[in-house]
């Protein structure tokens, strides 16, 4: 329970506060206490009908005719924790409950209180106290474990829940928890009694047997878990649970092909429900993924599972990722497919079935499925940004600006970050489409988002460069994405080529050169420009070397670099 919660049970309380007002007021003149009863009684009134404001103005106007008040101390508690006031909520709950100790309610709020602060010590005081005087009531003995067990004392609480047991008798919820309480003491011999105990006094429960056989396993009594196992069984043999359990038994022995056969027994059984199934299968698919062995069994393991659940679309969900870890993208895609046609509202398909479609520089079926995912969820602004990007690649500039211009719609008002990378995402559509003005408008905007958004100062200040203008606030740009990524090739070159447009030579081969050693293999355009620098250094064989391996690299400007080649000197693009 979080401190704040404390509102809650001091909202259930407040039948009972009024009754020690009449003792706490007989100290007050006639006037006095009638003033203190008419302000409480009215704050209860405000306080009931929501008016909250009004009912710690009142409140506070009570407790400062009576400062010794009790239950306008209690009353007020809460208010002050909403406030922030920590010590002051604290100073009331205790006057409170050591003014009134046999008050159930003032010491069950202070004793919780103390226990969500931290204060275990006046917890279990408190708790002691309340146990003394209510012997009946099993929550405060369960709360008092509770307390123990923060404090560490798990000796203490473990006699809590056997005094619980005393007087409730065995419940699983009670042996759960001390064999919790004993697993954390590393007492197995303990969590073997405790589990055993609870079998003997429910003999046909095959929950209570599959729990022995777990406990049993833990312990290194291998031989009898699968004894208990296989008598749960013969009481339950339709148990998919059982056969999980007996899973972990073989795979502990290392038996692949029984533990294989137990995993398909448990995901084969009908009685267990599809999601603990499919976590189950998780569990089981990392496993054989990382031991790289029999997925073969995984993929026969799915067609069964599908046929068993056509309909349900989480299975066709988690297949679909399998195959995607297994980069068989069209088999996954299919999957996806399926899924979303299952669950049209749920954008967690739309958007894998997208993203393998963008993978594999599927740009019509991107803008496809994309336009048929927005009228199911057209929220999420993730998917009008990919259509975007699909729609820039096939050159379809104005439906790209169109589609970013509505997902900026959905993007929260406070989320500068997101509205940053789309109006960055405008401004490369805008200079693709030619139009330089537009896009440098829209960067200056993403800008005024977020200052530190790379890619825009990447983008902004290599197109300056390029255009050889605005050169000083190019090299301020670009300087940020180096500082904030030395190590990034696309960043460094943009850093040299601006030394370039401005003719420092020297650092422009110095950080060329140092993009060309950070990327492990270089594109066309770096050795392009690696050789351009060269050249203007003096440097022609080895400034030819390298247009030479930018043509080789299958570069854009191709019957430019012939000639450079040719003529053995830079030529401007």
């Amino acid at each position: 329970m979080g401190l704040l919660s404390l509102v809650a049970i001091l909202g259930l309380s407040g039948c009972a506060l009024h009754k020690g007002v009449a003792k706490d007021s007989d100290r007050l003149s006639s006037a006095e206490r009638q003033k203190f009863e008419y302000l409480y009684l009215e704050a209860e009134r405000m306080k009931a009908i929501g008016e909250n404001d009004a009912a710690f103005d009142l409140m506070s106007q009570a407790a400062a005719i009576d400062t010794a008040s009790a239950a306008a101390r209690f009353f007020l508690a809460p208010y002050y924790l909403r406030m922030g006031l920590y010590e002051q909520s604290r100073k009331d709950l205790q006057y409170a409950a050591e003014a009134y100790p046999d008050n159930y309610w003032y010491n069950v709020v202070y004793a919780n209180f103390s226990q969500q602060s931290g204060n275990h010590d006046e917890a279990i005081r408190v708790w002691s106290r309340l146990l003394k005087q209510h012997p009946e009531k099993t929550e405060i003995n369960s709360a008092l474990a509770e307390a123990y067990t923060a404090k560490g004392d798990m000796k203490a609480a473990v006699a809590c829940y056997d005094s619980l047991e005393m007087s409730m008798g065995m419940m699983e919820p009670i042996t759960i928890e001390k064999l919790k309480l004993y697993e954390y003491m590393g007492d197995r011999e303990a969590m073997v009694s405790e589990s055993e105990k609870l079998q003997r006094t429910y003999p046909q429960n095959t929950d209570y047997m599959r729990l022995l056989g777990d406990i049993y396993l833990e312990a290194g009594r291998d031989s009898a878990a699968l004894s208990m196992y296989d008598k749960a069984l013969e009481f339950e043999p339709e148990n998919g649970y059982i056969y999980l359990s007996r899973a972990r038994y073989y795979e502990k022995k290392g038996d692949s092909i029984a533990y294989n056969d137990e995993i398909r027994n448990a995901l084969m059984n009908r009685r267990i429900d599809v999601e603990t199934k499919l976590g189950i299968f998780s569990t089981y698919i990392v496993d054989l993924m990382q031991k790289k062995q029999e997925l073969n069994r995984v993929d026969s393991l799915f067609a069964e599972m599908l046929e068993q659940y056509p309909q349900e679309e989480p299975v066709r969900r988690l297949f679909g990722m399998y195959l995607s870890s297994r980069q068989e993208f069209a088999r996954a895609a299919e999957q996806y497919a399926i899924a979303t046609d299952l669950a049209p509202t749920n954008p967690e398909n739309w958007l894998q079935l997208i993203g393998l479609y963008l993978y594999q520089e599927k740009y019509p079926e991107v803008i496809r499925v994309g336009k048929k995912a927005i009228q199911y969820v057209p929220d999420q602004n993730d998917i009008y940004m990919y259509v975007a990007v699909a729609s820039a690649q096939t050159k379809s500039y104005d439906e790209a600006l169109e589609m970013l211009s509505t997902g900026l719609t959905y993007v929260d008002e406070n989320d500068a970050a997101t509205k940053s990378f789309f109006y960055g995402q405008m401004g490369d559509v805008y200079h693709s489409s030619g139009n330089r003005e537009k896009a440098y408008e829209m960067y200056d905007k993403a800008l005024l988002y977020n200052a530190s958004n790379l890619a825009v100062l990447n983008n902004y200040s290599y197109f300056l460069a390029i255009e050889g203008r605005d050169l000083n606030r190019a090299e301020r740009m670009s300087a940020q994405t180096v500082k904030a990524e030395p190590d990034n090739a696309t960043y460094l070159d943009t850093y040299a080529w601006i030394f370039f447009k401005q003719g420092n030579y020297s650092l422009a081969r110095l950080y060329m050169k140092n993009a060309l050693d950070k990327t492990e293999e270089p594109s066309a355009e770096l050795f392009e420009h690696y050789g351009d620098i060269l050249f203007m250094l003096g440097e022609v064989d080895e400034a030819v070397e390298y247009w030479q391996k930018a043509l080789d690299a299958g570069s854009e400007s191709a019957e430019l670099l012939q000639e450079k080649i040719k003529e053995k000197k830079y030529i401007e693009q």
